[in-house]
């Protein structure tokens, strides 16, 4: 099997066959798709079972013995899959139907270890087309990963399997955030050649409601310092350590800084008090724009004022009246 598509799945039943008719209509036929269901309790099972008996594509359905959250399902999608590559699909999106063909005639042409592309922000006519930072080695990767100008979202990308496996680069169960970031991170450091396709090959359902309060709960937060901190040990291992000194405040910078897109003063403490030791790195990123640069520097001043009246007048009108 060429391509392994693990597809975490829970309760997931209003969106789940969108994402399986994109799986059905690939043109590259040589992959299996690997469904985690993570004791789902609405109808999700169901439809995994009747695309898995009537698609004629092979398909393994791993039930979780409790709901033990998408990080531990992705460890046992991993443990199952037996394609050379790896490829995600979240069960709320769509891939292209040349994601796969393609992504493998890049990874085999090019001898690659890991094959990143575009993306789309929503579905239809209202879809964006969100370009990814160009790269051509995996340190060029990691500082547009570490550094904010580049995703790290699984979907994104499609990794050998064996570079996953032989160094030991898995998901820390019950670290349900972050855990993309981490395992990415990871991977370019330990690849060897890396490509991506100038092209939106995923579809990226954007409806989020989650509030901040709920996105960076104390919970959360600690989610994400681990993975952090695992993807920081493994980096610091690895032979860019030098050269990605800085980056290391930068992606902390980057992680946290949704935080200052609200209203709320406690979410700018929390952003002031996580991290502290990336605060005096704010405004130091070149590679970010000017504004996102100046809300980290009134941030780390404490300048609470400033930050508000930037999520007014940028993130509130800027981009959600002039650019809707």
């Amino acid at each position: 099997m060429k391509v392994s598509v693990i597809m975490p799945v829970y309760n997931a039943a209003a969106t789940l066959q969108n994402s399986l008719d994109s799986i059905s209509a690939q043109t590259f036929r040589d992959f299996e798709v690997v469904f985690v269901d993570d004791c789902s309790t609405d109808f999700s099972l169901s439809l995994m079972e009747n695309f898995a008996a009537g698609s004629g594509i092979a398909c393994s359905i791993v039930r979780q013995e409790h709901n033990a959250g998408v990080a531990a399902a992705r460890n046992r999608g991993l443990e199952t899959a037996t394609g050379e590559y790896i490829a995600w699909l979240d069960a709320d999106d769509r891939m292209a139907p040349d994601t796969l063909q393609k992504a493998v005639k890049a990874a085999e042409e090019n001898k690659t270890d890991i094959v990143g592309w575009d993306w789309t922000l929503g579905f239809e006519r209202n879809g964006r087309h969100m370009r990814q930072a160009d790269y051509n080695t995996p340190l060029d990767a990691l500082k547009a990963l570490m550094g904010g100008t580049m995703r790290w979202n699984l979907w994104l990308f499609m990794v050998r399997r064996r570079l996953l496996a032989d160094n030991d680069i898995h998901f820390i169960d019950g670290a349900d955030m972050g855990e993309d970031m981490m395992l990415m991170l990871r991977a370019f450091a330990s690849a060897g050649r890396v490509c991506r396709i100038h092209e939106s090959l995923y579809s990226y359902n954007a409806v989020n409601t989650a509030s901040i309060s709920h996105q960076f709960s104390e919970k959360r937060r600690s989610e994400v310092s681990l993975n952090v901190t695992a993807a920081e040990r493994a980096l610091k291992m690895s032979e860019y350590s030098l050269e990605l000194a800085d980056y290391f405040n930068y992606l902390k910078l980057y992680i946290k800084i949704p935080l200052l897109m609200s209203a709320n003063r406690s979410d700018y403490e929390i952003w002031y008090s996580w991290f502290p030791e990336s605060n005096r790195y704010a405004a130091t990123n070149r590679a970010l724009p000017w504004r996102t640069r100046a809300v980290q520097w009134m941030a780390s001043k404490r300048m609470w004022l400033g930050v508000k009246l930037y999520y007014i007048f940028v993130y509130k009108f800027l981009y959600g009246v002039v650019y809707r």
